[in-house]
């Protein structure tokens, strides 16, 4: 017969085996804070992407040939364009200038204004240019614009209020917590547009672009109508930019 263990032998063994186990749980615990680390536990990975900040102080001077090169489409003066980006937050052109750069718009050819601005974002090789050109932008006095998108006011106002005011704001100023932009100093055509394009697949894609997926889902069920409605009611109730008359021949 074997001699059964002594009970201080026993005692001993257990205690050895509570530590290993305490000591691998405190591996397995290492181990899964540094996955989550290297993960990242932002909601959004470009909201964790930080730009280079340039102290306005500095006067940095941006070449003329760089605003040219953006008013060809950011301007009144050209019929197929894209909008006029003055009085823009800078938060808001900086991120969307950063969106371009990374591929998260500009690569779809079938959105021809995106794809050609896909392009033209090259010319923008660092994220100084970038944040100046923003700035440069935010800083300039909106410009008047004609009214061309025609719908009812009353009941794109309740639509405003039921599907826009949250992210956007009663008045239509935005809201930089939540990366959405003033609505109020918007080119109806351009507001009309968007929209368009979010229903229609051709914008808000990109898996990174959380923005946009949030806005494409906000208008899944819009229609025609409800599009024109919304965008008269900001045109009209909303924006803060001056009308911007006709100019005709004179009548003599």
């Amino acid at each position: 017969m074997r001699d059964l263990p002594a009970r201080g032998y026993l005692a001993s063994n257990v205690d050895s085996v509570d530590e290993m186990f305490c000591r691998w749980c405190i591996i397995f615990l290492m181990v899964g804070l540094v996955v989550l680390t290297n993960q990242g536990c932002t909601q959004n990975r470009f909201e964790s992407i930080k730009l280079h900040t340039y102290d306005p102080s500095l006067k940095i001077n941006l070449d003329s040939k760089t605003i040219n090169a953006c008013l060809v489409c950011h301007t009144a003066k050209e019929m197929q364009r894209g909008p006029v980006l003055d009085g823009f937050p800078d938060w808001y052109l900086k991120n969307q200038l950063k969106k371009f750069q990374l591929g998260y718009r500009g690569k779809n050819p079938n959105n021809r204004a995106e794809y050609l601005m896909g392009g033209a974002i090259k010319n923008i090789k660092t994220d100084v240019e970038l944040e100046v050109l923003a700035d440069y932008f935010s800083k300039q006095t909106p410009k008047p614009s004609i009214r061309v998108i025609r719908g009812n006011i009353e009941f794109g106002k309740i639509l405003y209020a039921a599907r826009c005011a949250s992210c956007h704001g009663s008045e239509g100023k935005g809201n930089r917590q939540i990366n959405s932009p003033p609505l109020n100093i918007q080119e109806d055509w351009f507001l009309m547009d968007q929209l368009s394009k979010y229903i229609s697949g051709q914008r808000g894609l990109h898996p990174e672009d959380t923005d946009g997926i949030i806005m494409k889902n906000s208008t899944i069920d819009l229609s025609l109508n409800d599009m024109r409605n919304i965008v008269a009611y900001i045109s009209n109730n909303l924006t803060v930019l001056p009308l911007l008359q006709k100019v005709g021949p004179s009548k003599n």
